[in-house]
């Protein structure tokens, strides 16, 4: 199925959108120490444009989880990569300084986790469903996103492990339809690697 030009017109803005901080800041335009805001903008942005073009909340993936099922998914996800990220430290070694936490805990928790769901979860899925995707590419064009916004960090290993993240989170998503459980595990997953020094 070829698709013309028109319809791809959103998937480039949201990609270009999406990449701009990590090319700027590979290109030195941006500071590595503001990409945090940078995702705060980029997030408000998309999601400004996805309820302006008439998505509900509820569309965006931010409705309140219907039953146990989509926590119990989740927590099941959330054990298995940490683990993955306990064997990972046993054969790596980062020299990451550990965060202030009392200032980066409850952004990365309440804010950057969110915005991270919603733009690498939820959106990318309004997108494959607009373009017929299906759900195995909807996973692997989440992840991609998922992990290119990450390019910025310039590291190969956590471009993997974002990838193989994405994979995961992407997949719970197409059976929760729900951003919060997923925050809830990517807050706790992100934390404990950046706690070990892996992010």
């Amino acid at each position: 199925m070829t698709l013309p030009l028109r319809s791809l017109t959103p998937l480039i803005g949201f990609l270009l959108l999406l990449l701009a901080p990590s090319l700027a800041i590979a290109g030195g335009a941006l500071s590595f120490q503001i990409r945090f805001e940078a995702l705060l903008v980029v997030s408000l942005l998309c999601i400004a444009a996805c309820v302006l073009g008439g998505y509900s909340f509820a569309e965006l993936g931010l409705g309140a989880p219907r039953g146990a099922r989509a926590w119990l998914i989740c927590g099941a996800l959330t054990c298995l990569l940490l683990a993955g990220v306990v064997v990972e430290a046993q054969f790596l070694s980062h020299s990451t300084p550990e965060p202030n936490w009392v200032a980066f805990a409850p952004f990365y928790v309440l804010v950057s986790s969110p915005c991270q769901e919603i733009v690498c979860r939820s959106i990318p899925k309004l997108i494959a469903d607009r373009l017929q995707m299906s759900g195995r590419h909807y996973v692997l064009f989440s992840s991609a996103v998922f992990s290119l916004m990450h390019g910025a960090y310039g590291d190969p290993v956590l471009l993997a492990n974002t990838f193989l993240a994405g994979v995961a989170w992407s997949t719970a998503y197409l059976f929760t339809r729900n951003v919060w459980p997923l925050t809830a595990s990517h807050a706790a997953v992100g934390s404990f690697a950046f706690w070990i020094g892996l992010a």
